[in-house]
C-alpha cells in the first residue's frame, strides 16, 4: 500500500514521508528503496522529526492541536 505524501514546508514539494526510526526491518529497507520512508537513526528524542522531504531533505514535526485531557486526569468540577 504507498504512503501517502505531504507538502514540504521548506521547498513546498508534494515529497513528505515519514521518518523510521529504530532498528530497519527488511519491509523498511524495502519502503525506504520506493521512498515511501526515510531512516531517522536507533534513538528516538521526544522532539525528534516526524516527515522529512525526499526532494529537499528538510525534517519537521507534525502540528498537532490539542489533545483531550485523560479522564483520570481530569479536574472535578466546582459544585
Amino acid at each position: 500500500m504507498p504512503t501517502s505524501k505531504s507538502t514540504c514546508p521548506s521547498c513546498k514539494q508534494m515529497a513528505g514521508v515519514n521518518i523510521a526510526y529504530g532498528y530497519p526491518s527488511p519491509e523498511g529497507h524495502e519502503k525506504a528503496a520506493r521512498g515511501e520512508i526515510v531512516f531517522g537513526g536507533c534513538i528516538v528524542r521526544d522532539d525528534a522529526p516526524e516527515r522529512a522531504c525526499t526532494h529537499c531533505g528538510h525534517r519537521w514535526s507534525i502540528e498537532r492541536g490539542p489533545t483531550l485531557q485523560d479522564p483520570a486526569e481530569a479536574k472535578p468540577s466546582p459544585s
